[in-house]
């Protein structure tokens, strides 16, 4: 791929989101984040939207939120390494035309499974702060019961959260509106950073290889940068319209390419690069695959795909939930979820004997009181971080 490819396009975004130098290391890792980072600066709109409230703070703050988590966790122990979700929390439930759960498996990883209980239990800590609502002690307890009924019997699902069908009636079953919202959304790139045809010709059949599809799907008609998310809107990510089945434009794709973010090794997680453990993670963790999910190299960096669907929203804690018992509806919907794909492995003989390991060993972190303890934690960095914007 020509320098004038993806990779000269790195060179006109910022770095990517809470990096070790945009926090604040004094002795041991914390939760704090300089507001004057290289990062923030760089991106005044994000930079304001951290010191809007404690969640969207949290957020942003995975990183050092696993580093710290994992150094809270009592040393030794059986802790049995599983696929981890690596982020989950309440805004990252997506409601598509096809179905609902976790998405955005960007920080994926393999670890001990009290990660992700604690981070979504914060989450729903901050969450039920935020909307003024009590009883976050029973809501948790909800979410790892959940779990835990997701690890005697994974193929009982829960019902669906009542919210996802109001989030789902606001759905424009249009595919031309649809399509044209995502080119919204598509950042233009410098006439001397754009690819070329032949680097475009290039990434279609590398794509194509690697997911299986003819070629002439991945005709690229249209592309750009976007910067969605909160930790994630720095990352270099594109937006491609494809060709699709057919060339008739109704059936085009929305094609998202993401360069996959590396996993430093912590106290308790596996170090990773590449696309793997994204693509394992959602094949385990997701209600539903990803379409044309794969992954490419190009000169050297580790680029991850997936097709958009028509509809898509992630949940907004302020905006699309009435009360805290439609909240804790998605509670219990998470924590089977998690439950479930936790305990995925290769094979069902594997799977059953690590769904009894972690029922074994289960709760065996105390969940609850070490997400009381992340959810303060969260928000006294936020508040720290909002005396040094000058808020």
């Amino acid at each position: 791929m020509s320098p004038r490819g993806f990779k000269a396009v790195v060179l006109a975004l910022a770095a990517a989101s809470a990096s070790t130098a945009d926090v604040l290391l004094p002795k041991d890792p914390s939760l704090a984040v300089d507001p004057a980072s290289p990062s923030l600066v760089a991106n005044p709109t994000l930079r304001l939207r951290l010191a809007a409230d404690p969640h969207t703070y949290f957020r942003y703050v995975n990183g050092p939120f696993r580093e710290v988590l994992c150094r809270k966790l009592a040393p030794g122990g059986r802790r049995p390494a599983v696929t981890l979700h690596g982020d989950p929390h309440v805004e990252q439930y997506a409601v598509t035309d096809e179905g609902r759960g976790l998405a955005d498996f960007d920080d994926s990883t393999v670890g001990p499974a009290v990660l992700d209980l604690v981070r979504f239990a914060t989450s729903l800590r901050l969450a039920m702060d935020e909307r003024g609502w009590q009883g976050a002690d029973e809501m948790v307890r909800d979410f790892l019961e959940s779990y835990a009924r997701a690890l005697r019997s994974p193929a009982s699902l829960p019902p669906e959260p009542r919210v996802v069908a109001r989030v789902r009636a606001r759905f424009d079953h249009n595919r031309t509106n649809a399509l044209a919202r995502a080119e919204a959304l598509m950042e233009p790139l410098p006439p001397d950073m754009a690819p070329s045809d032949e680097t475009l010709a290039r990434t279609a059949r590398l794509l194509a290889q690697v997911s299986g599809w003819p070629e002439a799907v991945f005709k690229v008609k249209r592309l750009g940068a976007h910067r969605l998310g909160i930790a994630s809107a720095n990352d270099e990510k594109y937006l491609l319209r494809i060709e699709g089945e057919t060339p008739a434009p109704e059936d085009d794709v929305i094609l998202e390419v993401k360069k996959v973010r590396p996993i430093p090794a912590a106290e308790c997680v596996r170090a990773e690069t590449g696309p793997d453990r994204i693509l394992r993670a959602s094949s385990r963790l997701a209600y539903q695959p990803f379409v044309y999910a794969g992954g490419i190299t190009l000169e050297g960096h580790s680029y991850w795909f997936h097709a958009w669907t028509v509809n898509y929203a992630d949940l907004d804690i302020r905006q699309d939930l009435d009360s805290a018992a439609e909240l804790d509806e998605v509670a219990r919907d998470v924590g089977f979820q998690l439950g479930r794909g936790h305990a995925g492995a290769t094979s069902e003989k594997d799977a059953k004997g690590l769904r009894a390991t972690l029922l074994a060993g289960f709760p065996g972190e105390n969940v609850p009181a070490l997400s009381l303890v992340m959810a303060q934690a969260t928000t006294d960095a936020w508040r720290r971080y909002r005396e040094r914007l000058g808020h």
